[in-house]
């Protein structure tokens, strides 16, 4: 029995297996000629060039249908002036199918079309000019049996777009699926339709009636071909899940459709058409029903645009979001759209808009016509609960919302159409206020968050004020008040924004009112940062304020900004206990390039807060335990300063005038190496050890009741004149260059008698110094990390020539003062001798005359000495007659 079955087995499969093979042969064979006969077929029928990549003949894969596939079909439009970027349809694969024994018979009947996936865009210029005339007239037919006998159309994954330029029309979808099934060759049967697609865009000129929502129905068309009509008698269409009655009317000459809502509640609106940002459905509760009817009509011609009634509403509803249980109480409101008439009578109106919140009762209206160049008017007098209108309507760009506001305004606005095509507005009225009460938000990709906004906004056309306004950015506290102007040209780029505001503020954090970092910034190409487009005078007043560790008090200034610069002419501020006042000027010349220009001026202020404020400068050598002091200060700076990389040193430009009072340096490391080069055989030979000492006690607790002098910055070093540091045990005399890169080169000089310890008081009375005495020269160069210190040559003989000078000009000035000389060189002064104590030594001897004959001896002297002079004198006036010059 095993042997006999298996026998039987092995013939049956040997048969199969023989018979597939045979029709996989005979496949093969006939494949050209059933392709050929499909794509002859339907060349004798379309005038537009299609495209194909492949035409390929499926039996298995279409079973138990025979198929011809079109791979990679593309057809572009059939207007004249399209091009290969101009499509009218496209699709991966179109796939017709047979009867395999009607093909064997060589009857060639398409029993049904498959198109997947793929696009289709259906246009219509403005003209009525259409792109897809793509079938000939009259076809000439192949003498094969070859007819359409449909009795089923699929569309798998196929983007479908609908765009009537004539009447401003637009319908973009996405059909997932739909499927076409009837018998297509009666003259009257029954087409059932069924697709799940998802609504992209359906707009009616201006007004969009429908954006990304999902749709599906299932309908039977009720075909008549005789007379060219189609009827869908009723069907159930779904939008957004939400119910509706559709029925409507297709005829050679016109068509006619309706939509009636079936009793759909208005918490299953509020759920299916509030959506989050993640597109995720919400959970509202409540009651209340929506109510909306539909009719649309009109002709059949390509240009005739389609008449459209709507009339919609809310009854009697109520809702309550899910998260934070609020609640809106009720909800009424009456809505119509009508284009009846033509696009001048175009209507859409929104009358009896009311509701409660936990803010309070709402009512209002708003009217839209004139689509074409739209018409807004409308009032709106009330309160809202913020948190609640962003929940039921997500508000644009905004990441969360809370407060209330209270809102008393009237609008008429109307669009204006440029020659350009653009769209201006003119503001005919708007007039109202809203009051900000605990209102919050933050945008979404913004780090700040607006807290406590409370005041008073006012409209009044194209101005807006505002009245007390305060608000908190972290833990910045801001109160506001002012009037801008020409807002509506400054949104349209078309004008400038004009504003006088107020601003105080008791602590200001400046990094609180950034949008974005610094680093944030850098990461874009340059771009200005600066507006060009605000003119604005701001009355600053702030009592503190924090900015990159440093802190400032009491500023008091008016600001104004215009053409990307920012003038503070009036400034007022302390820092380190100081009182700074003075102008400040930035100007942004280049993207991101800045110039800086100020003139400050200081009072009593204090080195070591100063030092400590502004952590030392950003240097060890002189730090805030080291330096003491009160200083005056006059500072005038001009720096450039790129966003990037801060100010452009080897640029900068400053003159800082400096008077210390009381100052102190002590241990002071630059110091400290002057006297341990001076610690060498050498110069404790020189100087003597005892000295050196005295001089590291006295330059490393230098101090000095006023020191006076005028720094430049420039070329990128500090350059410092020559100044004299003076006190009773030490003076020294100082000039020098540092650059920005802490290269040194600073000379010293103090006399060699301030080195000894010394008593100015001795056995006959008060010593006094008559400034003779050696210098001691010292330089100290090249880089602050390792200076150079060692005696400075160059300056001793500067300093002899120098003094060799003032003694010519000493004499000349005796001789001008003595002789006349030099009476026309003003740059000679006439001498005067300095008067100064002098001791005196007398002896007298009794019953000596020598003191009255040494007397008499003095007098006969001087008289013959004056003599002299006087006859010097005379022939130096008669030379000067003579035209003689002085040689020296």
């Amino acid at each position: 029995m095993n042997t006999r079955v298996k026998k039987i087995l092995k013939w049956f499969l040997g048969t199969v297996l023989g018979i597939l093979l045979l029709i996989t042969g005979s496949l093969y064979v006939l494949q050209d000629k059933i392709c050929g006969v499909v794509v002859n077929e339907l060349n004798a029928h379309l005038a537009a060039k299609v495209g194909v990549s492949k035409v390929s003949l499926s039996f298995w894969g279409s079973f138990p249908n025979l198929s011809v596939d079109f791979n990679d079909v593309y057809i572009q439009d059939s207007f004249s002036d399209s091009g290969p970027k101009d499509t009218l349809l496209y699709s991966e694969r179109i796939r017709f199918k047979f009867n395999p024994l009607a093909i064997w018979k060589e009857d060639y009947t398409v029993k049904s079309i498959e198109i997947s996936p793929g696009a289709i865009h259906i246009k219509v210029k403005p003209n009525g000019e259409t792109n897809y005339a793509i079938f000939k007239e009259s076809a000439d037919t192949t003498a094969t049996n070859f007819e359409f006998n449909l009795e089923k159309v699929l569309l798998d994954a196929v983007r479908f777009t609908f765009d009537n330029r004539a009447t401003q029309q637009y319908y973009a979808t996405h059909i997932n699926a739909l499927q076409l099934s009837g018998n297509f060759s009666e003259s009257k049967f029954v087409l059932h339709a069924e697709s799940n697609l998802q609504v992209k865009k359906a707009r009616s000129g201006k007004v969009t009636l429908l954006s990304n929502k999902p749709a599906k129905f299932g309908i039977d068309i009720l075909v008549d071909r005789e007379s060219e009509t189609f009827e869908i008698p009723s069907a159930n269409l779904y939008v957004s899940n939400l119910p509706f009655q559709f029925s409507g009317k297709i005829t050679p000459k016109d068509y006619q459709f309706e939509v009636h809502s079936k009793t759909i509640q208005l918490v299953d609106v509020a759920n299916n058409f509030s959506v989050t940002e993640l597109n995720t459905l919400r959970n509202f509760d409540g009651s209340g029903e929506v109510y909306f009817d539909l009719n649309v009509q009109g002709t059949n011609e390509s240009t005739a645009l389609p008449q459209i009634d709507c009339k919609f509403g809310v009854k009697n509803g109520s809702l309550t979001e899910p998260l934070k249980k609020l609640k809106i109480r009720g909800v009424q409101l009456t809505g119509k759209y009508s284009n009846r008439g033509g696009e001048d009578k175009e209507l859409l109106q929104l009358s009896n808009i009311r509701f409660n919140t936990p803010g309070g009762p709402f009512s209002g209206n708003l009217q839209i016509t004139k689509f074409k160049t739209p018409n807004y008017k409308g009032r709106a007098t009330g309160n809202i609960h913020l948190a609640f209108l962003h929940a039921l309507f997500p508000l644009p760009h905004v990441e969360k919302i809370k407060g209330n506001i209270g809102l008393k305004t009237n609008f008429n606005i109307q669009s204006v159409q440029l020659p350009n095509e653009t769209m201006d507005i003119e503001i005919v009225r708007c007039e109202g206020e809203i009051e900000l009460k605990q209102v919050g938000i933050q945008i979404v990709d913004d780090k700040r968050q607006f807290e406590q906004l409370n005041g008073v906004l006012y409209l009044r056309n194209d101005e807006a004020g505002m009245e007390n306004v305060g608000l908190k950015v972290g833990k910045t506290d801001l109160q506001l008040q002012g009037v801008f102007r020409n807002i509506v040209p400054y949104f349209q780029n078309k004008g400038n924004l004009l504003a006088e505001v107020e601003i105080q503020s008791s602590y200001l954090d400046v990094e609180d009112l950034g949008t974005t970092s610094k680093e944030e910034i850098i990461q874009d190409g340059r771009k200005y940062i600066l507006p060009d487009n605000i003119q604005a005078t701001v009355l600053l007043q702030a009592k503190h304020i924090y900015h990159n560790t440093h802190n400032y008090y009491g500023l008091s200034s008016t600001m104004t900004v215009a053409n990307r610069r920012i003038e503070f002419p009036n400034l007022e501020i302390q820092n380190a206990q100081a009182h700074i006042h003075g102008n400040f000027t930035i100007e942004e010349r280049s993207p991101e390039i800045f110039q800086l220009t100020t003139q400050l001026a200081a009072d009593n202020l204090d080195f070591k807060q100063l030092f400590r404020e502004w952590n030392n400068f950003g240097q060890e050598v002189i730090t805030e335990n080291n330096i003491f002091g009160n200083a005056q200060a006059k500072v005038t700076i001009e720096a450039p300063i790129d966003y990037r990389t801060g100010i452009i040193l080897p640029a900068l430009k400053s003159q800082v005038y400096i008077k210390i009072d009381n100052g102190r340096l002590k241990n002071v490391e630059a110091f400290r190496s002057i006297t341990e080069s001076l610690k060498s055989p050498a110069a404790k030979l020189a100087i003597g050890k005892n000295n050196v000492q005295s001089l590291e006690k006295k330059l490393l607790d230098l101090r000095f009741e006023t020191l006076e002098n005028t720094f430049t910055i420039q070329n990128g070093q500090l350059l410092i004149p020559a100044m004299r540091i003076q006190n009773n045990a030490l003076e020294i005399e100082t000039t020098g260059k540092h650059s920005f890169d802490n290269s040194i080169d600073y000379r010293f000089a103090f006399r060699f008698r301030d080195l000894k310890e010394k008593n100015q008081n001795s056995e006959f009375g008060e010593e006094i110094d008559d400034g003779t005495g050696m210098v001691v020269y010292m330089r100290m160069h090249g880089n602050l990390d390792k200076p150079i210190i060692q005696w400075d040559k160059a300056a001793k003989k500067e300093q002899a020539k120098e003094n060799r000078t003032i003694e010519k000009q000493t004499v000349k000035g005796m001789l001008k003062s003595e002789f006349g000389l030099f009476k026309g060189d003003s740059t000679v002064k006439g001498f005067q001798q300095k008067i100064t104590p002098r001791e005196t030594i007398t002896l007298e001897l009794e019953g000596s005359k020598t003191g009255e004959q040494s007397n008499a001896q003095k007098k006969q002297k001087e008289s013959k000495l004056k003599n002299k002079l006087k006859n010097w004198k005379e022939e130096a006036e008669k030379s000067k007659e003579e035209n003689f010059e002085w040689n020296e």
